[in-house]
């Protein structure tokens, strides 16, 4: 009788682990502070709340366009800052996020090396622009504006 009672334990306290864990997807260290970040493409036309968004289209496609998307990182650490790489530059600034809202907001400005001009300067906009996240640290980051019927992808470089 102990010890299916001691089995019965376990098991409550097994479950109520699961059930109680945490949402990934609210973890803000867990999802920002978990590496470096690649921009992937721009999307429009998309659903904000689905995951599996087939209607999402890309603002770009030419393989250039694409290669130099790829060369615009970000990393985010722990302690509100930012700092990540442009085509031939550097940039740095700060950033809050609230995991209740799944709020997203660039601090102050962003400070950049070089003169903004092309894609580094629509990146830059963007990413003033963004307001919301959703995303986890396994592979996926979206940044969207208020409206939420645009997003910039990001994945893990």
């Amino acid at each position: 009788m102990k010890t299916l009672k001691y089995f019965c334990y376990t098991l409550c306290i097994v479950f109520s682990s699961l059930l109680c864990g945490c949402n990934q997807e609210d973890d803000i260290n867990e999802i920002f502070d978990s590496g470096v970040w690649q921009l992937v493409n721009y999307y429009t036309g998309g659903d904000w709340n689905s995951n599996n968004d087939r209607y999402a289209r890309p603002a770009y496609t030419e393989a250039q366009d694409l290669e130099t998307l790829g060369k615009i990182t970000i990393t985010f650490d722990s302690d509100g800052t930012f700092n990540g790489t442009l085509d031939g530059g550097t940039f740095e600034g700060k950033w809050q996020a609230n995991p209740k809202d799944r709020s997203f907001a660039v601090i102050g400005e962003i400070k950049t090396s070089i003169s903004l001009s092309g894609k580094n300067a629509e990146f830059i906009k963007k990413l003033k622009l963004a307001s919301y996240y959703k995303g986890n640290s396994r592979g996926f980051l979206q940044l969207a504006p208020d409206a939420r019927t645009t997003y910039m992808q990001f994945t893990h470089k």
